[in-house]
């Protein structure tokens, strides 16, 4: 694991795009969705996005109205997200050691961070530090991109053939359902789903390749959506789990 990647290579998107926010529309209702289904957000509740970026995901959790606190590495994607916040809070650090206090949260979100820490032991200490924070009966949610998916197994996989590291960290993996039950249980969590969501559509992508394939990669999607194979192929992994109100 090496922070320092994740912080040249977002910083440098930054600077060059204003923000990062690449998913689709539909993409963000489909997330935002499972969301409300899952967490069940009450108005006024505290939730840290882990690992927000510029907060595009952040600021589409205000529709909750959620007291939010968005937290990432990147100084400059921290920036760009104060520099558009509304009610809603930013601060750079380091979501392994998080500095907030114990049983401060009553949600955690990881909007598309866990699989950028390729190994285990990592993902375990930062699912540690997000039960931590949460408070008794506290949520947790994350999404991710799935090993389960045919399309990010092409796309993302280093044994596809048509494997592209335009656009993503060295630090990247797709991650598989078994890894993120485990992991969730290890740190103490319960009543925990991992579930595969598709229509994640995209509106940008790195590499004139894949941006003259994104239609088509779009198109699949949709029809991922719709299809009964969602759940086991979806292209996305949606995590959710809760804190035992006591031990």
């Amino acid at each position: 694991m090496k922070p320092q990647d994740e912080v040249k290579f977002f910083d440098h998107f930054v600077e060059e795009h204003g923000e990062y926010d690449v998913l689709g529309m539909r993409a963000c209702k489909q997330l935002l969705a499972k969301f409300e289904s899952l967490c069940k957000p009450c108005p006024d509740e505290t939730c840290v996005d882990c690992g927000c970026g510029s907060g595009a995901f952040t600021r589409r959790l205000l529709e909750f109205d959620l007291d939010l606190l968005g937290v990432d590495i990147s100084s400059r994607s921290i920036q760009s997200a104060q520099a558009q916040a509304t009610s809603e809070k930013y601060m750079v650090g380091d979501i392994s050691q998080l500095t907030v206090q114990d049983c401060s949260f009553d949600i955690v979100v990881f909007s598309g961070v866990l699989h950028h820490f390729p190994q285990s032991q990592f993902r375990n200490k930062i699912l540690s530090e997000a039960y931590r924070v949460l408070k008794p009966g506290g949520r947790v949610f994350g999404f991710d991109p799935s090993a389960h998916s045919p399309s990010m197994w092409l796309y993302r996989s280093p044994s596809s053939p048509l494997y592209s590291n335009v656009g993503k960290t060295d630090n990247e993996v797709l991650l598989t359902r078994s890894q993120l039950k485990s992991e969730l249980a290890r740190v103490g969590f319960e009543r925990i789903s991992v579930q595969g969501v598709g229509g994640i559509t995209y509106r940008y992508v790195e590499g004139p390749v894949a941006r003259m394939l994104l239609p088509l990669y779009n198109l699949y999607e949709e029809l991922r959506r719709i299809s009964p194979l969602e759940n086991w192929l979806g292209t996305f992994l949606i995590s959710f789990a809760m804190k035992p109100q006591s031990r």
